[in-house]
């Protein structure tokens, strides 16, 4: 997340306070499922086909039925046996006074967008910078269009333990230079758009692709 100061009347810049806002429960397909627009299966269906092992942010529970985040930032619903829950519960750290909804929205309405080299329209398909560019920009912030460009803009960080949400993460997957980024969520969990996982979905830092081509952060 991009670091914003305040400054004392003495003229000297300090950290503002940051407030902890929870967002949701990360879940995780067991097996594919439709998304239905109300908790039964006589409502219509707002997603026909989410796959096995797909991670969607769980925001509401009612009964048997587990409401989850989607794209337009509205709530679908899916059997609670299609879904397991993670240990990891969605977090936001942000200064007192930002708007947690305007982060909320940002944060999963992506999953499931298609990917799609150098593909800049999520109706259409985005690819990874794209999609960290999108974000960013809808925050007020520019970043150039490519990954390896992008991380060269922003505050670095130096130690990875030291990630917070909204941090942008490059990786050197093929080689030695960058050639892709994501978006941190936290918990060693972070959002990106991947060709291998077909658009925009959760990984986890601990996988071996992006444990080992893990290359710098900023903020």
């Amino acid at each position: 997340m991009p670091q914003s100061r305040s400054v004392s009347s003495r003229g000297a810049s300090r950290e503002p306070e940051y407030v902890t806002h929870r967002v949701g429960r990360l879940v995780e397909t067991v097996r594919p499922t439709p998304i239905y627009a109300q908790p039964n299966t006589r409502s219509a269906v707002l997603y026909p086909h989410t796959p096995a092992q797909f991670y969607l942010m769980m925001t509401q529970q009612r009964g048997n039925w587990r409401g989850v985040l989607m794209n337009n930032g509205a709530v679908g619903w899916v059997p609670a046996g299609a879904v397991k829950l993670t240990p990891y519960d969605v977090v936001y750290t942000l200064p007192r006074g930002a708007d947690p909804a305007h982060v909320t929205r940002l944060a999963m309405r992506y999953l499931g967008v298609r990917y799609r080299w150098g593909g800049n329209d999520p109706r259409t398909g985005i690819d990874c910078s794209a999609f960290v560019k999108l974000i960013y920009e809808q925050m007020g912030i520019r970043l150039p269009r490519r990954a390896r460009d992008q991380a060269k803009v922003g505050m670095p960080i130096t130690r990875f333990e030291d990630l917070r949400p909204g941090d942008r993460l490059y990786f050197a997957v093929k080689g030695r230079e960058i050639d892709h980024t994501g978006l941190y969520i936290g918990d060693g969990y972070f959002i990106h758009s991947a060709r291998s996982r077909g658009g925009v979905q959760v990984d986890h830092l601990n996988h071996p692709t992006y444990r080992r081509s893990l290359v710098c952060a900023r903020r």
